[in-house]
Formats: structure tokens, C-alpha cells, sequence
């Protein structure tokens, strides 16, 4: 695909990454699959889905996302690039988009790897975790 078109071949490395980092955050997160669903509606970006995942995942499993992910600062440049090309104020050729290809991927596995670690495969039917009921003294 990169020989075809670089853009193309970041924008699926970028998909491929949010779909990775919100199903691992709604596998490894603390509250109910409902509630990170309604946190994530709103997220976009890694430094949004960087938040999410303090509020969810760090808390149980003590490592932020840009500790799991080993090139947080190469993740940032190929988002950039990303935005860039989604609204039209730029174009790329393989050699500017290669490295920000790879670190997308590479992101990806970082998660699936730390999910996997974790006894989660991110590609079967995630767990759900559901609200606890309250009950009221009256």
C-alpha cells in the first residue's frame, strides 16, 4: 500500500490505532464498558485517548499510554500528519509518511502486546463490566 499511496497508508495506520487503543481501554478499564464508551464518544486524538486511558486503564494497571506505547513522540508526528491530510492542508510521499507509518503500527502492537499481557486478545468478544447496582435504605 505504501508503494500505492503514502497517505492512504498512514490514514489506515492511524484507524488501525484507534481501533486498538479503544477496545483495549474498554477491556482494561476499570468502569463499566458504558461508561468508557460514553468517555471515548468524544475522543479523539492520542493526547484525548492518553487522558482516557489515566482515568481507566493507569489506575489498575499502573502504566500510561505513552509508557506502553514505546514511541509516543513518533505516534504525535504521524497524528499530526493525519490531521493534516483529513482536512486537506497537506499531502505526503512514501518517504515523509514511511516513519510515521511504522510508528503508527508499532503503537498498535505496543497495545496488543500490553493487552495480551494482561490476558486480553483484543480481537475476541471484549468483557464487560457492568454498573453495580445501588441500593437505597429508605
Amino acid at each position: 500500500m505504501m508503494e500505492e499511496d503514502a497517505s492512504l497508508s498512514l490514514l489506515l495506520a492511524i484507524i488501525h490505532f484507534e481501533w486498538t487503543v479503544r477496545r483495549a481501554i474498554i477491556a482494561l478499564g476499570t468502569s463499566p464498558n458504558v461508561e468508557i464508551r460514553k468517555k471515548l464518544r468524544d475522543c479523539h486524538g492520542a493526547e484525548k485517548y492518553k487522558a482516557v486511558w489515566k482515568d481507566e486503564v493507569f489506575p489498575q494497571k499502573n502504566k500510561r499510554l505513552p509508557e506502553v506505547v514505546t514511541d509516543w513522540e513518533g505516534l504525535l508526528k504521524a497524528w499530526s500528519l493525519r490531521h493534516r491530510l483529513i482536512h486537506g492542508a497537506s499531502s505526503c510521499g512514501k518517504d515523509y509518511a514511511k516513519d510515521k507509518v511504522i510508528s503508527a503500527l508499532h503503537a498498535s502492537k505496543d497495545i496488543r502486546d500490553f493487552a495480551s499481557s494482561n490476558k486480553v486478545d483484543l480481537d475476541a468478544r471484549l468483557p464487560v463490566k457492568k454498573k453495580k447496582l445501588e441500593l437505597s435504605v429508605d
